[in-house]
């Protein structure tokens, strides 16, 4: 067993870490948010995850797991490895990554160095700019290891325990030795290269499934413009096996806090050296597809002479409370922009004033388009359904079911 410390209590970080104190790994979460921490010790998680809330009162784990403020009582002589799992948000002027907490993150780890602990980066960033970092505060760069996560919110934990693959880059032997070591239990291959390939691995996987969601939606369009069936038409393409129906279903949109961050990443990083006329066009291919998205639920309410939209869902996708790049908010105000009488309906995420919510069944209304933005099993949406199937002229619209 090792002695861990993870850098950063967010969605990485404390996911990771439980992970890992879960396997018997003793485990140190370190975050500077004061507020953040004191919840922590009261197994009050800051966001909402499946099986959060059991780990974090599951007494096994709570044995080996520790939270602190600070990097002193957390790294020590005993220290294996250090997982740094910082945000890394985008820049809204310039599309690129902000490296302030990793920065500052580094910077800390440079006045403890001689504890001799491995620095493991999960957060997301360009392995040049970590290069960067380390060399203007003399920080070794060569043993860096780089160990990307590819965590999906609402099945984080699953992810962890039966990741697809495990990514490890670096040029340290011992650091990926020592790495390498820490998965061995987990049943998948582990692939061992270096910095730069280690992160581009991640960047493009997610831009791929962006661009995969964005052909589907795509084609969605395209078909139902030829009077065609959306729904055969994907499932008999998702049949070739080169292809496949994984994260092929259609749907208002897609968003998020990776998809969104880590394409604008990659074109912002290279468009400027290199021709990507696929990659540089995703995300407006997602823009349009929102706005069509307006435009086709508009011409259903007229045409079946309803009075309101209400659109089923908050976040970007089921099982998670993150409102990051939601779909659902960007449709509402682009509804909002040509029709009034528009609301979200989530019982369990507050939103600002600037949308108008229903926060109970008792506030459903009639003659009305339901809209449902992503699919979802909880007995919540099941409540919700049967509630609408009894008002008067109201109709509930599913873009992934409707042929």
């Amino acid at each position: 067993m090792m002695n861990i410390s993870v850098i950063g209590a967010g969605y990485v970080g404390l996911i990771t870490g439980i992970g890992f104190a879960k396997l018997n790994h003793q485990v140190s979460i370190v975050d500077l948010n004061d507020d953040l921490i004191k919840n922590l010790n009261e197994n009050r998680p800051p966001f909402y995850e499946p099986e959060l809330v059991d780990y974090l009162n599951d007494s096994n784990i709570r044995n080996n797991l520790f939270f602190s403020t600070s990097y002193q009582k957390s790294i020590n002589e005993n220290t294996d490895i250090v997982f740094v799992c910082v945000q890394t948000p985008t820049d809204p002027d310039t599309g690129k990554t902000k490296t302030d907490y990793i920065s500052s993150v580094l910077t800390e780890l440079k006045k403890i160095e001689s504890f001799n602990f491995i620095i493991c980066i999960k957060s997301t960033i360009k392995a040049t700019l970590v290069e960067k970092i380390s060399n203007e505060i003399d920080l070794d760069y060569k043993k860096i290891i780089f160990n990307p996560e590819f965590l999906r919110e609402g099945s984080a934990f699953y992810d962890f325990f039966n990741p697809d693959r495990i990514v490890i880059g670096g040029s340290d032997q011992k650091g990926l030795n020592q790495c390498t070591e820490l998965y061995e239990s987990f049943d998948c291959e582990k692939i061992i290269t270096d910095s730069n390939s280690s992160q581009m691995i991640k960047y493009l996987s997610n831009t791929y499934l962006a661009m995969r969601l964005s052909f589907v939606n795509e084609t969605y369009r395209l078909v139902s413009e030829f009077n065609g069936n959306p729904e055969e038409v994907l499932n008999a393409i998702g049949k070739d096996k080169r292809i496949g129906n994984d994260y092929f279903r259609p749907s208002p949109g897609w968003g998020g806090s990776c998809f969104p961050k880590d394409v604008k990443e990659v074109i912002s990083s290279f468009q400027m050296d290199y021709q990507l006329p696929i990659i540089s066009e995703i995300l407006r291919s997602n823009e349009l597809h929102m706005e069509w998205f307006v435009d086709y639920i508009l011409k259903i309410i007229n045409e079946q002479s309803l009075e309101n939209i209400v659109l089923i869902g908050a976040p970007f996708k089921e099982n998670t409370d993150d409102l990051r790049e939601s779909p659902s908010l960007k449709i509402y105000k682009l509804i909002e922009e040509k029709f009034k009488n528009v609301w979200i309906l989530d019982f369990d995420i507050p939103l600002s004033k600037s949308f108008k919510a229903i926060k109970s069944l008792s506030e459903l209304k009639d003659n009305t388009l339901y809209v449902e933005m992503f699919p979802d099993s909880s007995q919540n949406r099941n409540n919700i359904v049967n509630t609408i199937d009894k008002l008067i002229n109201s109709k509930i619209f599913r873009i992934w079911e409707v042929s």
